[in-house]
């Protein structure tokens, strides 16, 4: 099926006419717009509200995002972005229903709709409450308290009254904005409010070329850093300096380690990175991110976040070593360190090109500079909700009709990745003589829709039994493994079904043991929902020997835990943190700031490597050079494709995208991405061309580099909820 066309969304269309209006307030001037413009004919009475308006430098326009109302009510989706430019209407991009007379009545309450809402989500019932619109402002509710709001939806010529309920479940990794019609109970629209960005738990695995990393090393320059350092004159509220791979530096493998000194922007972070303008921190922490430790997925922030080594001004110096026998965690400092360092880059950067507070951007204090309060992103590093993934829950900033704000900051995981490593002990022995035994390769499963529990550092330990039913495929007497750790044959079901079967009997841990061969690999779990226990699968041998143990009557006490022995770390590929963050700008910049990059040929994905592209480039790269995403997180050459079927380059022999692609993607998001990506590398490189290349974006605005960047993110804010690739080229053009 095609879907290289017009969204819906493109609406009555984009009208780039100038409206004779006089200077008024920016609502007066959208009214007398629709009054008077042809396009609106008989709709000349629409009823409006304006969501936001951003002051763009870069357009030398006011942005503003608008909802159509009927009444007091929106109704949903309806929306337009008006740019004004003294006064005058430029552009205005809507999708605006001729609004129905008919409106169905309402024949359920908020309650009963949350219910309706937490049914489809196979979310159970316990102690939700479904909030409204009220008097205060609703920011970072716990989970059990769902803020909601009320629209209308146009359905069939005729408004259904609704309610979108925003559902938080911390602990089982999952946000939700799901809408439910007040009058049958049905579900209108649901959306997943986290971006995931997972792989094959084995994409690939060479070993690095260390001539190749030397050599790019080599070429880098320290702009991004020293400029900052040495110009910065003004000390925000505390000096600092980080051990961090620094910008443009993409990873490990693509250069050093080093030392930056207060590399904050202050028009961006006026009180540095570690003051929200009322607390100052001495930790990991500050008015744009709280970077810490979740290895348990509890989502809690009160993880690990180290703090200053000194005490006079602020010092994040750690160790960080790597190797095929060294463990992930050794380096837990250095980690963090360096993903709070890359995420308040991020976040300085993209505020030069237009991503502020009045634009729904990731802050604790936005100083009254516009836009809601409380929501600095949440990075979580060794995330223990699985492996080879990163994701970004972009969360929401929406004022309701009261003039409230109804807050929920975004969270980003950061995974460890073991690509290419083959041998994985995760099964310890307790007992003196038989820890002496050689260390036993394990695998692991991948939970494919989600859920489930993986083994981390964190360790469960319990004696070894077997079960009743060997192969654990019917249910098992309740207690009758309570605080074991199950040793399961692999036979006769799925081993889902197992895990819940002995889980449902109590206990902590499972050992699947494979009977037929001493050979283990990682394998595909059907469905984690409902599991909340470790497992991994043994070979043969050593099945066989702790089962032969047991039955001399010996007792097996084993610990489970992954240290992550040759893993690779996320946090630091700073590539990938960029990624991560990049969806959290283009939903904040789309639409009324969530749920509007749901349909099949969105480009969120796309947009979220060319940013990763852009600030990680260097002096040395060309328009032909082959550029990948990933390739240190996922153990591949620097100079491979890493997480991405082709490289990003000009060269079509390297990379053949052409948009007649989309057709055949089946709109999966990052084989659309990629296009997306592709597309916009090229623009990127043809701009240079003509205007000059800077690798740092933000040392020449008048480069082609740095004027890509801002029209890309000029049209962010401009393009139309739910937008395709010709709609979002239309506007750029």
């Amino acid at each position: 099926m095609k879907i290289n066309q017009l969204s819906k969304c493109a609406g009555i269309g984009v009208f780039f006419l100038f409206a004779n209006i006089n200077a008024q307030s920016t609502e007066k001037v959208i009214q007398n717009y629709i009054k008077s413009d042809v396009s609106f004919k008989s709709n000349t009475n629409a009823e409006f509200k304006i969501l936001n308006e951003d002051n763009s430098a870069s357009l030398k326009s006011n942005i503003v995002n608008v909802q159509q109302y009927h009444g007091n009510i929106p109704i949903y989706k309806s929306l337009a972005k008006a740019v004004i430019q003294n006064g005058k209407i430029v552009s205005f991009n809507n999708n605006f229903f001729k609004v129905s007379q008919n409106i169905a009545s309402e024949n359920i309450d908020r309650t009963e709709a949350l219910s309706s809402a937490l049914r489809s989500l196979d979310i159970k019932e316990t102690a939700f409450e479904a909030l409204d619109e009220k008097n205060e402002d609703l920011i970072n509710l716990p989970d059990n308290k769902v803020a909601s709001l009320k629209f209308y939806f146009q359905k069939d010529n005729m408004l259904v009254p609704a309610q979108l309920f925003f559902i938080n479940q911390t602990d089982k990794n999952q946000h939700f904005a799901t809408l439910v019609s007040l009058a049958t109970g049905e579900i209108l629209d649901n959306t997943k409010m986290i971006d995931e960005c997972s792989f094959d738990r084995n994409h690939a695995g060479a070993d690095h070329d260390h001539t190749a990393v030397a050599s790019a090393k080599d070429h880098l320059l320290t702009h991004f850093n020293s400029k900052k350092s040495s110009d910065n004159k003004t000390k925000a509220a505390t000096d600092a300096s980080y051990n961090v791979f620094p910008f443009p530096i993409e990873a490990p493998t693509f250069g050093s380690r080093s030392i930056v000194n207060n590399p904050w922007d202050l028009t961006a972070s006026p009180e540095g990175w570690h003051s929200n303008g009322s607390a100052n921190f001495t930790n990991t922490r500050g008015n744009n991110v709280l970077a810490y430790v979740d290895n348990n997925a509890s989502n809690n922030a009160n993880g690990f976040s180290p703090e200053s080594t000194t005490t006079s001004s602020l010092s994040f110096d750690f160790p960080f070593a790597e190797s095929p026998t060294l463990s992930a965690y050794e380096n837990r400092s250095s980690t963090v360190t360096n993903l709070f360092y890359a995420n308040n880059m991020i976040h300085d950067i993209f505020y030069k090109f237009g991503f502020t507070e009045a634009s729904r951007n990731y802050q604790t204090n936005n100083f009254g500079k516009g836009g809601g309060p409380g929501d600095a992103v949440r990075a979580e590093a060794f995330d223990g909700s699985g492996y080879n993934n990163a994701n970004f829950a972009s969360g929401q900033e929406i004022q309701n009709t009261l003039g409230n704000w109804i807050v929920q900051a975004p969270r980003m995981q950061m995974y460890l990745w073991d690509s290419g490593v083959t041998f994985k002990q995760r099964m310890f022995y307790n007992d003196p003589v038989l820890a002496t035994r050689p260390a036993v390769n394990t695998a692991s499963g991948f939970y494919s829709s989600g859920g489930g529990k993986y083994l981390m550092e964190i360790p469960v330990t319990g004696d070894v039994a077997v079960p009743s039913v060997v192969n654990a495929c019917t249910a098992l007497t309740a207690g009758s493994l309570a605080g074991k750790i199950a040793i399961v044959n692999i036979s006769g079901c799925t081993n889902d079904v197992k895990i819940r079967n002995v889980q449902a009997a109590g206990a902590v841990g499972v050992l699947l043991h494979r009977t037929s061969s001493n050979t283990v690999t990682d394998w595909t779990v059907t469905s984690g929902s409902g599991i909340n226990i470790p497992m991994i699968m043994i070979p043969r041998d050593e099945g066989n020997f702790i089962k032969a143990e047991i039955t001399a009557g010996n007792v097996v006490n084993v610990t489970l835990k992954d240290l992550g022995v040759g893993y690779k770390n996320s946090s630091f590929d700073n590539g990938i943190v960029i990624h991560e963050y990049g969806h959290g700008i283009s939903n904040r910049l789309t639409g009324q700031g969530y749920s509007c990059l749901n349909n099949s040929e969105q480009m969120g994905e796309g947009w979220s490597d060319f940013f990763a592209l852009m600030l990680t480039n260097t002096p040395s790269y060309t328009a032909t050079t082959g550029r990948g995403i990933g390739t240190y997180a996922s153990n591949t050459l620097p100079t491979a494709g890493g997480i991405r079927g082709y490289r990003y380059t000009t060269n079509m022999a390297v990379n053949p995208h052409t948009y007649g692609d989309t057709n055949s993607t089946g709109g999966q998001p990052h084989a659309v991405g990629e296009i997306w990506a592709t597309i916009l590398w090229d623009l990127h490189w043809k701009m240079a061309e003509k205007y000059g290349y800077n690798y740092d974006i933000t040392a020449d605005p008048n480069s082609g580099s740095a004027k890509t960047l801002q029209l890309v993110m000029d049209r962010l804010k401009l393009k139309p909820c739910n937008p395709n690739f010709v709609s979002v080229r239309y506007g750029m053009l």
